[in-house]
């Protein structure tokens, strides 16, 4: 596994090539709710893609970004937070030095909602400074396990700033950071289905937490982890397979 924070300098010269795969991480810092730790959006996606480097050759794991935008959770203590423009310009650097060192293939893994927006503007703009270079991202795991697995969750699909399936992966990947004795009540906001609201948290709850982190289990969070961690690696494979070609220049298109 190539952490690179953990790395030297000759290490990294062996390691890397000309199909190294970047994995980058981005978060936030913000509250949880009393049993859950600030820094879940980016310990969570960062123990995912050292759990991915492991089984996949190839990948270097960068220092994983502990900020995001969370101008909507303000009104919570110690938020910690980035204004949209900056993280624009923060992810956009951060891809483009990518980029100026030779890396070709750089994957995403986001764990915090404020942050999709800002990615796809960072990423959007570098790919048009360097069209052969393949930006992915991995941008709301905790909606696509809920499609992936309907029937591990109890409530509201798992869903929930530090509800059941964040809890869940954060009591697996990290059980010495959850409190489970302090988890909140089951918090599940009355919000339209078809029509997005740009909501403040403080909006949704008073615990700093929604969903049904009470229903966590370590159980369910291994499960979670363990479906990530074949969708990213059957991503990669298949990348792989194809050269990192896509659409028209895909083998066999």
């Amino acid at each position: 596994m190539s952490v690179l924070a953990e790395m030297n300098a000759r290490q990294l010269r062996e390691a890397v090539k000309d199909d190294t795969v970047a994995v980058l991480v981005f978060g936030a810092c913000e509250n949880h709710g009393d049993h859950m730790p600030f820094g879940a959006d980016f310990i969570m996606p960062f123990e995912l893609a050292k759990r991915v480097a492991r089984k996949h050759q190839n990948l270097i794991v960068l220092p994983p970004m502990p900020y995001g935008v969370s101008s909507h959770h303000r009104d919570f203590q110690m938020t910690m937070t980035l204004e949209p423009e900056t993280m624009v310009a923060v992810i956009r650097d951060i891809l483009q030095s990518l980029a100026d060192n030779r890396i070709r293939h750089i994957l995403i893994i986001n764990g915090h909602d404020g942050n999709i927006a800002p990615i796809e503007l960072a990423a959007r703009t570098v790919k048009e400074k360097n069209p052969d270079v393949v930006i992915c991202c991995l941008e709301s795991w905790w909606v696509l396990i809920g499609s992936l697995a309907p029937g591990l969750f109890s409530v509201w699909s798992g869903l929930g700033h530090g509800g059941e399936a964040e809890t869940s992966a954060m009591l697996a990947l990290r059980p010495d950071l959850v409190d489970m004795k302090l988890a909140p009540e089951p918090v599940v906001p009355r919000l339209p289905e078809n029509v997005r609201i740009y909501w403040k948290f403080s909006e949704l709850t008073d615990t700093g937490a929604t969903g049904a982190p009470r229903e966590a289990t370590a159980q369910k969070g291994e499960k979670i982890a363990e479906i990530l961690e074949n969708v990213l690696i059957d991503f990669l494979q298949e990348m792989d397979r194809n050269d990192w070609k896509y659409g028209k220049e895909m083998k066999g298109a």
